[in-house]
């Protein structure tokens, strides 16, 4: 169903307050240009529901999805989401929903994506798992806007759901947001980012932790998706891609409720994720690890639901791809095939200068052995061994996040 552009402007300001108390309502009378009293006629006029039912419905949808996809207790979801406490939290929940916070989390229905109208989506209930037949028509639809944003997609950085390695955490936000109930272990074995370890032999290497060393390609996104039997689509950087194809890709798939992984954007060629977009793409939306570091981030506005807001991202050399964890197609990925990936992973093997799998072990410790490499002279003796310090802590946070991932998955496989 489409609304008006007045009636547009109201929705995306609820959606990017919806965890406050209450609604600014001298913020919204300026922002849309009429007073309270006409913004409450005519929402309810354009949309057949009173302005406080509606944000009553979008606060309780949204707190569906903590109450599913994290370990939150109820009443701190019920702070979260501006209500007093825990008793008049469930009694508004029951009021939209028929049964209690607690009956619900119980049930886990599917809560994920939903569009609220062309161009914007938040959080709902969800009777059913989308497969790809069910929106072989979406984003087809003619919009007279040049925007388009996603709601509530989880935020991610270093230490979300207690990991270290960007792209599982982006491919688990991704799939929580679309109602896919993801443990951050399986999305790291799955991947095979949990068994990887690479050692560049000829110097000190920053780009050692990446998750494109897994493999030999780009595998390991392509894998990310097929392991929940999604489609995938990947579009890469190289001398002859434009920035109109970068665009014309993130919108096709933003159009359609689905967030983008890309790389760079922000900074270095580190997943992120892609929310939305504005001015037919030229302004990007969303989460990144480096949105807050001054070194990377100082030109980078911020959206008042936290998303970045940037429109200096093709100009960063290190936007290097993006790629798209589509609809329901097929399948996901067996045990044995996570076995035999990780058996391939760890298999000693050399690619250029790169040692990976056993190998890297040697390498490692080979480098570490040389004092050639920390004979330097005091001038430049801190930031040499600084830059050393961080590729020895990428490698052990490499090797604690990958290998306590699969633990994980591995105890809870043979319970």
């Amino acid at each position: 169903m489409g609304f008006s552009v007045d009636t547009r402007i109201i929705l995306c300001y609820i959606e990017s307050h919806i965890k406050e108390k209450h609604i600014d309502k001298e913020e919204l009378a300026k922002i849309t240009g009429f007073s309270m009293a006409y913004i409450r006629e005519f929402f309810k006029k354009n949309t057949g529901c009173s302005l406080a039912r509606y944000i009553l419905e979008r606060k309780i949808s949204s707190s569906m999805f903590e109450l599913i996809h994290t370990k939150m207790t109820i009443v701190d979801i019920a702070f979260l989401y501006g209500f007093s406490s825990h008793e008049s939290y469930t009694r508004a929940f029951y009021r939209v929903v028929r049964m209690t916070p607690s009956n619900f989390r119980r049930k886990k229905p599917i809560v994920g994506k939903k569009e609220l109208t062309a161009g914007i989506f938040g959080i709902g209930f969800l009777e059913k798992k989308e497969k790809r037949s069910d929106i072989s028509m979406k984003g087809n639809y003619d919009k007279d806007h040049d925007s388009t944003i996603l709601y509530n997609v989880p935020n991610v950085g270093f230490g979300t759901y207690g990991g270290c390695t960007p792209f599982p955490i982006c491919l688990k936000a991704c799939l929580d947001y679309l109602g896919e109930e993801v443990e951050y272990a399986f999305s790291m074995v799955a991947t095979g980012a949990a068994f990887r370890m690479t050692w560049n032999q000829e110097t000190w290497d920053l780009s050692n932790v990446d998750i494109y060393h897994t493999f030999e390609s780009d595998k390991s996104y392509e894998l990310g998706a097929k392991a929940f039997g999604r489609e995938f689509e990947l579009l890469g950087r190289n001398k002859d891609t434009t920035k109109e194809e970068f665009k014309t890709f993130i919108k096709k798939h933003i159009d359609e409720g689905y967030p983008c992984i890309a790389l760079g954007i922000i900074g270095p060629p580190e997943a992120c994720l892609i929310t939305g977009y504005r001015k037919q793409g030229e302004i990007l939306l969303g989460w990144n690890f480096f949105q807050n570091d001054p070194d990377f981030a100082a030109n980078v506005k911020k959206e008042e639901n936290g998303y970045f807001h940037c429109d200096s991202w093709w100009e960063n050399t290190d936007t290097q791809a993006v790629m798209s964890i589509g609809p329901i197609e097929g399948q996901g990925i067996t045990t044995e095939e996570i076995l035999k990936n990780a058996v391939q992973i760890m298999t000693g093997r050399k690619e250029y200068s790169y040692c990976k799998g056993l190998f890297a072990y040697d390498a490692w410790l080979t480098m570490l052995k040389d004092q050639r490499h920390f004979s330097v002279s005091a001038k430049d003796y801190s930031s040499v061994l600084f830059e050393k310090l961080l590729c020895q802590t990428d490698a052990m946070t490499c090797l604690s996040d990958g290998r306590g991932s699969a633990a994980d998955y591995f105890t809870q496989l043979s319970q």
